[in-house]
């Protein structure tokens, strides 16, 4: 299962290797799946709702279904049942919520996820053309996944959770969206590449893509705190907005036109490099005949 197909991949002996980081990079997606299914299923059709627990298993995986988009599958064929059967998992998810919803004749939230299987569709659709299919372009993954990454994202869950833990379980509360941790992560994720990016349509998707979190995380604790309408519809937007800049994000990092390669990076530093050398023997030559032109008393 080694990504041979992209050039921005990471070298054998970082990633090949270790059968441990292949399995978890395999596995993790399909579980953050399976988690979302279980809390649907469990939210709405066990008839318990008042315990404060309301989707806290999902949130937590949420992260690593996003980050499908790297998992290191060599075979094509492979990659496109992988793929497959990741999206047949998020559409049994978001059924639940479309059945139970419209059981209660909840017409906003009806709309709301069936625009996520619409958005999820389609990005599934654009994550195999880019996967199964980099013969057509020469598409290839930019922002790859290191074993360092899976343990940051680890670390940052950690001191995430235990700020969201206390309002998950208090039955008080009602919390809204259900990937906003995970965005917290990416974003910090795809902000390590962007001295690479090249252009203002990816800089720019990152800039809103920041925002809009911000802005549901923000709306939702307005929510909780004056139990509004409008302050929820506007939450579960943004949140809704920030999944389609994340899509917007990984589906632009596969095109080449998007970022600066390796080579071209390599010789940009060289020349700063050489640039930073030389404005500082240029400044030391400066001091040092201001130096002899000073009169001291």
């Amino acid at each position: 299962m080694h990504s041979r197909s992209s050039d921005e991949s990471l070298s054998i002996s970082s990633r090949g290797d270790d059968r441990f980081f292949l399995i978890a990079t395999v596995s993790l997606p399909a579980l953050a799946q399976l988690a979302y299914i279980f809390d649907v299923y469990y939210y709405h059709y066990n008839g318990i709702r008042s315990n404060g627990y309301e989707g806290l298993l999902s949130s937590i995986l949420s992260v690593f279904a996003y980050l499908q988009y790297c998992v290191p599958i060599h075979s094509r064929l492979f990659r496109f049942f992988y793929h497959l059967f990741l999206w047949i998992l998020s559409q049994i998810g978001t059924l639940g919520h479309l059945i139970s919803y419209a059981k209660r004749d909840d017409k906003f939230h009806v709309i709301l996820y069936s625009i996520w299987a619409v958005v999820d569709s389609f990005y599934f659709g654009c994550l195999i053309y880019c996967r199964v299919f980099p013969h057509i372009r020469n598409l290839r993954i930019h922002m790859a996944i290191e074993q360092r990454h899976l343990f940051h994202f680890i670390s940052r869950l950690e001191v995430i959770l235990a700020i969201f833990i206390p309002v998950f379980f208090d039955t008080r509360l009602i919390t809204l969206t259900k990937d906003n941790i995970a965005f917290y992560i990416l974003f910090d994720f795809f902000a390590e590449y962007y001295h690479r990016f090249h252009g203002v349509t990816i800089k720019a998707t990152l800039y809103i893509f920041v925002i809009t979190v911000t802005a549901s995380v923000a709306t939702e604790w307005i929510h909780i705190a004056k139990h509004e309408m409008k302050y929820e519809i506007a939450s579960l937007a943004c949140e809704l907005l920030a999944a389609c800049l994340c899509y917007s994000l990984i589906v632009m990092q596969f095109f080449p036109n998007n970022f600066i390669s390796r080579r071209q990076w390599g010789k940009y530093k060289r020349r700063q490099t050489v640039s930073s050398i030389s404005s500082q023997h240029n400044r030391h030559s400066i001091d040092t005949s201001a130096e002899n032109n000073v009169c001291y008393f």
